[in-house]
């Protein structure tokens, strides 16, 4: 009973911020796209294969070898595309404000492919399996924000700010590709 009543409170006071952030900008919903699309030209490419995991060299060095190999051809080498040039075009300070302006402007692409993902792939399930993506992602959301919010927990200093923002765009870009996987 106690972890209903907490999950339900979660579900109500939960206001993401990416949602609340303005729209993306158009030039960032179009490097993040450059990027995702040319993923899917390196994979297309590659030749035929063995599963990775039959054929990379076993071992930290050997899986570490594999990942920088496929990394050209995984989705998720995309997160950071927009949110690191702005950084740099911002003369790679450090500063703070900078770095969460520029993760949450690259959130807000992300929250928008995960928005047009998760419709699309509900509006295609059956009754139940819709249903139960519904609750795996308000769980998701649950997750994110507060696994997001423990580096001001944690530090409670001005470093947790844009812990927070590059946390929150990282896992929601992670969500909108593990929901845009679901499309196809």
């Amino acid at each position: 009973m106690r972890i209903a009543i907490l999950v339900a409170f979660s579900l109500l006071s939960i206001v993401p911020r990416a949602q609340a952030a303005n729209a993306p900008l158009p030039e960032d919903i179009a490097m993040v796209k450059s990027c995702m699309d040319l993923v899917a030209a390196n994979d297309a490419a590659r030749p035929p294969h063995v599963a990775d995991e039959l054929t990379e060299k076993i071992g930290p060095a050997g899986r570490l070898a594999g990942a920088a190999m496929l990394s050209a051809s995984d989705l998720t080498s995309c997160i950071g595309v927009v949110a690191n040039q702005c950084v740099q075009d911002n003369g790679g300070t450090g500063d703070d404000s900078s770095e969460i302006g520029c993760s949450l402007r690259e959130a807000a692409v992300w929250q928008q492919r995960l928005d047009s993902a998760y419709k699309t792939v509900r509006a295609g399930m059956e009754h139940d399996a819709a249903a139960h993506l519904e609750k795996v992602e308000h769980a998701w959301i649950i997750w994110r924000d507060l696994a997001c919010r423990q580096p001001y927990v944690t530090y409670q200093g001005s470093m947790a700010g844009p812990m927070e923002a590059w946390c929150e765009m990282n896992l929601t870009a992670r969500q909108a590709v593990w929901m845009e996987e679901w499309k196809e």
